[in-house]
């Protein structure tokens, strides 16, 4: 998946996220990455898309998050993306810590 791809479902989600938030939350980054189950060689690639909020998590509203496969699911598959969706939603001031810890997995699983 290049550069631009990335970018575009950057911005659906983006789009999603800002219209109930826009006001209460901030949404950057946003990471999106094409990833294979390490631990299924024949289980299909999917779309990780990892979201980082600024603001207080009580504003979320679950249903709406949960809800935010299907609205993006389409228009993901108007771009040619055929990979499910997987969001996942990271506090920003957990954001460095959680970069931290997979940069030492990295360097752990490394030959």
């Amino acid at each position: 998946m290049n550069t631009e791809l990335k970018q575009k479902v950057s911005e659906i989600v983006r789009a999603d996220l800002e219209q109930p938030f826009h006001e209460r939350l901030v949404f950057e980054p946003i990471i999106v990455e094409r990833e294979v189950d390490e631990f299924d060689d024949d289980a299909p690639a999917y779309l990780r898309i990892r979201v980082v909020f600024d603001g207080d998590p009580k504003h979320f509203n679950r249903k709406w998050k949960i809800g935010m496969i299907t609205r993006i699911w389409p228009k993901l598959e108007e771009l040619g993306i055929e990979e499910f969706p997987l969001p996942s939603f990271i506090a920003k001031n957990e954001w460095e810590q959680w970069l931290r810890q997979q940069q030492r997995r990295r360097w752990k699983q490394a030959p």
